[in-house]
């Protein structure tokens, strides 16, 4: 069967694999029907660390059950499911905790990480009970391919921000994930929200989500020009962003509540320190922040250290109250088929996100540069 996998950093191809067999009885065979390359994918290729060799890739997609080991109840072959992009390891019970992460960094994402993923033409699961979702009746699927990943991310984003009913929130980065975040943001009652990015057509998105309810606000870092407030620390603004200074001055110097971090780069977590509320904000990360080529190496001679700043000033020396949360997105079932139930009941549709379309799975290769040059929101392909 023909699979896209990973060759080696920065190196992907199609290469024909025997076809996966069951491995265990709480597993199952799929099959994709409609799937989408992700950032997570581009920063796997180009950035990640080294994987097994010949790893196929891919992890948001919509299957058919091609066949279910013998402890599987609840699934069929021949259905059409969602599955979770997010995979916990269900036999460690941390997962209970989390819906994520069992001991180590990205224990809980499998698929196109540590066993193979959705980029070929039939592709193993494992612990299909509690990792696949039922697709609501009538619910454009589309939509459906956007909660796998997506959604689930944007809304781990909210949840772990605690946004709640009247808050001032802040989303940096307005790609799907911040798209998402903003429509978490809005589900869980926030009433402003800043969104800060630059691409135009994610922008009109963005401003799409305004309501009576909550007004999204747009801010485009490249333009924006905005001096510190008068009467401001200099430090007060570690890194001098010009959208720091203009959120500061649009909340009354106070800040946001929470700051949902969804993309940028490694300033955009010290902006984020700087431009939320001491005593009880929040700033929720959910960005990938990737090693750099060469910083390895440097690193080793050095022996310092990979790290991300963090602005004395904005924590208070250490005692500001601002907290801090890095968070794989929540997965399984049990989230997936409750984000599923909110799109649905709520009348939301990311299905907007995708921008570009292809048929077969010889297009992925391609989806996936798309997604590297930014070439869309998200994409879709039909297999």
């Amino acid at each position: 069967m023909r699979a896209l996998v990973l060759r080696g950093r920065g190196e992907i191809a199609y290469v024909e694999k025997p076809e996966p067999k069951l491995l265990s009885t709480h597993g199952a065979l799929l099959r994709p029907k409609l799937i989408s390359p992700c950032t997570s994918d581009v920063h796997t290729i180009w950035q990640g660390s080294p994987k097994k060799p010949e790893l196929t890739l891919g992890h948001e997609c919509l299957a058919e059950i091609a066949e279910v080991g013998g402890a599987v109840r609840d699934f069929r072959p021949g259905e059409l499911v969602a599955v979770s992009a997010v995979t916990p390891d269900w036999s460690q019970p941390d997962v209970l905790e989390n819906y994520a992460h069992a001991g180590y960094n990205f224990s809980a994402h499998m698929l196109g990480k540590s066993i193979d993923g959705a980029f070929q033409e039939l592709f193993y699961l494992p612990y299909a009970d509690r990792n696949l979702a039922r697709i609501p009746e009538g619910m454009d699927l589309l939509d459906a391919l956007m909660a796998v990943d997506v959604c689930q991310t944007g809304f781990t984003a909210a949840e772990e921000g605690e946004v709640r009913k009247g808050q001032e929130i802040a989303v940096l980065g307005i790609g799907a994930i911040g798209l998402s975040a903003i429509l978490a943001a809005r589900h869980y009652g926030a009433k402003r929200i800043f969104a800060v990015g630059s691409r135009r057509e994610n922008a009109e998105i963005a401003k799409s989500f305004s309501d009576e309810h909550c007004q999204v606000e747009l801010i485009d870092y490249k333009s924006c020009v905005s001096a510190l407030p008068e009467g401001l620390h200099p430090l007060a603004n570690s890194t001098g962003s010009p959208v720091v200074n203009e959120i500061l001055k649009r909340t009354a110097l106070k800040g946001v509540d929470s700051v949902l971090l969804c993309g940028g780069d490694e300033k955009s977590l010290p902006m984020a320190v700087d431009m939320v509320k001491y005593g009880t904000g929040i700033v929720s990360n959910v960005m990938y922040f990737g090693a750099e080529p060469g910083k390895e190496k440097l690193q080793e001679e050095h022996r310092g250290i990979d790290a991300l700043e963090i602005p004395k000033f904005s924590i208070g020396r250490g005692m500001a109250g601002k907290t801090l949360r890095f968070s794989l997105s929540k997965g399984g079932r049990e989230n997936l088929e409750r984000i599923l139930h909110i799109l649905t009941t709520e009348r939301l549709h990311p299905g907007c996100f995708v921008t570009k379309r292809y048929r077969g799975l010889d297009k992925t290769a391609e989806a996936i540069y798309d997604m590297k040059e930014r070439r869309a929101i998200k994409i879709a392909i039909s297999v």
